[in-house]
């Protein structure tokens, strides 16, 4: 229900789109794990084919212009035709993507300088510039393209990265920030590290670094510093040089800067007109939206003959942000008084054979305290046992334990804990007018699937939980009657029983 509130918000008009920006979009993406000449790599293809799912689903770029060059397809020849077509199709009004994950080496000039290299699949290190791709061939490229704004993002490490040393526009102080750098022309480049370093690759993350927060950074909105709906490639750089070089270790630092002086910026705004929000509170969430809805509805809009019409939608959104938060509200107090923050709760629960009564102290994680009380009378005792006719057996139990859930929602959990009993039989011997008592300490648990239908707010605030699952104690094996009409029980027995239970649980608050 909450993302519906931003995408009503701008599928209406009221943010730049995409469509706004850029008349089209293209991408170059390559990615290359199997090398003829050179060692393998582990990720690389993944990593490509991860960048081409975020370019397609989550940032509009229509998916016949998102070509895809892995392993043996990524020759130097077909790379070098895809650059020409790239350049061929993109126009003044369009932005292009290039990004490479593979192996990228250092050369050094004759007088002092050096340049970087891409390996195709087919590169040797022996001779890069005959085998390979340089820098150099970037430039040409951004020098021939029409495009408005060109974006490299290389998950590679070598120096020579042929970046002039022009900043870019600062969003806090330029006006009308985003018309400006969406209008003025970018050429900008990201690099996964610098000349002697290493792309770091690791199995838990299935990427290297450097895509891996690329990932979190696009795809999960991180990268978007300014929290304003949009990623630049320059928050984006920014974002890169320091997550990857905590995630590598200090390893691997990425370089990133622009090709050309102009200030543009390559910008990444979300299909669909959604806004990520990072802020992991909703009540945050929806304050964020209501901030951007007061300063839209305060500036002046100029020969806009749908400024009455913009100004009712603003009212209704912020009508049904207020009712959301509100019933968010509530909804949180209960269920964060239960999860986390801590509750009480009395249970009633019924077995195969006779009921029980608990006490739940709930503390963090999932993990709480039960006291419990059990009883079974002497009908529920002739259905567990084979009892001689003449013995009548009542049996008390008190338990303390251990219990641990695991939410699978708000509505359901499995949960499960262990116990200790005190457990009290009374037995009488009818016939013979004799009567004793066995006590005995036995351990116990249980599992179960833990139900949430029904929440509270008054006349008190309770959350109804509704339990089906099964338990296990040790009982006796039998009963039996000695010459003297005393009543003895041999052996043990794990005895396991269904069971229906409903808590009450009320928040400690």
């Amino acid at each position: 229900m909450y993302k519906l509130l931003p995408i009503l918000l701008f599928a209406y008009g009221l943010a730049v789109t995409t469509d706004e920006i850029y008349d089209n979009s293209y991408a170059l993406i390559i990615g290359i794990d199997k090398y003829e000449n050179v060692q393998p790599l582990n990720y690389a293809v993944k990593d490509a084919e991860s960048i081409q799912d975020i370019l397609v689903n989550t940032f509009n770029f229509p998916e016949d212009n998102v070509r895809l060059l892995i392993n043996k397809e990524a020759t130097k020849q077909n790379i070098i035709e895809a650059f020409s077509d790239i350049t061929i199709k993109a126009e003044e009004s369009d932005r292009v993507l290039i990004y490479f994950a593979g192996h990228g080496e250092t050369m050094d000039l004759s007088e002092g300088g050096e340049m970087g290299y891409l390996l195709p699949v087919d590169g040797t290190t022996d001779n890069l510039y005959l085998s390979s791709i340089g820098m150099d061939e970037l430039e040409k490229i951004s020098l021939i393209s029409k495009a408005k704004h060109t974006l490299y993002l290389v998950d590679a490490c070598y120096g020579g990265i042929a970046a002039v040393g022009s900043r870019g526009l600062d969003a806090s102080s330029t006006p009308n920030y985003i018309d400006k750098i969406t209008k003025n022309r970018a050429v900008q480049i990201i690099t996964a590290g610098g000349r002697g370093e290493q792309v770091i690759e690791k199995p838990k993350w299935g990427h290297s670094a450097f895509t891996l927060n690329l990932n979190r950074g696009l795809k999960d909105g991180n990268a978007d510093m300014n929290a304003d709906g949009y990623i630049t490639a320059n928050e984006l750089g920014m974002f890169l040089s320091e997550k990857v070089t905590i995630d590598s270790e200090n390893q691997q630092t990425p370089q990133y800067g622009r090709m050309t002086s102009q200030e543009g910026e390559f910008v990444f705004v979300y299909s669909e007109n959604t806004v990520v929000l990072q802020d992991e509170s909703t009540n945050s969430k929806l304050d964020v939206v209501l901030s951007k809805l007061e300063k839209l509805e305060s500036e002046k809009v100029n020969n806009d003959d749908k400024l009455e019409e913009k100004k009712s939608i603003f009212s209704k959104v912020k009508k049904s942000i207020d009712e959301v938060k509100k019933l968010e509200s509530n909804q949180k107090n209960i269920w964060e008084g239960w999860s986390y923050e801590g509750s009480r709760a009395i249970g009633f629960t019924m077995y195969d054979y006779g009921y029980g009564i608990n006490y739940y102290e709930y503390l963090s994680l999932g993990i709480g305290l039960t006291m419990g009380f059990h009883h079974n009378n002497d009908n529920d005792m002739q259905m567990l046992f084979s009892l001689p006719e003449s013995i009548s057996v009542e049996q008390n139990s008190f338990s303390i334990g251990l219990h641990a859930s695991y939410p699978f929602s708000h509505k359901i959990e499995i949960g499960g804990g262990i116990s200790l009993s005190n457990v009290v039989d009374q037995w009488e011997n009818v016939t013979l007018n004799t009567s004793g008592k066995f006590k005995a300490i036995v351990p116990g648990g249980g599992f179960g699937l833990n139900f949430f239908p029904f929440s509270f707010e008054r006349p008190l605030r309770m959350v109804v939980c509704i339990s089906l699952g099964s338990g296990g104690i040790y009982y006796p094996r039998k009963y039996e009657i000695d010459l003297e009409g005393t009543v003895t029980q041999h052996d043990s027995k794990l005895i396991v029983h269904p069971n229906f239970g409903v808590t009450l649980i009320v928040p400690k608050y």
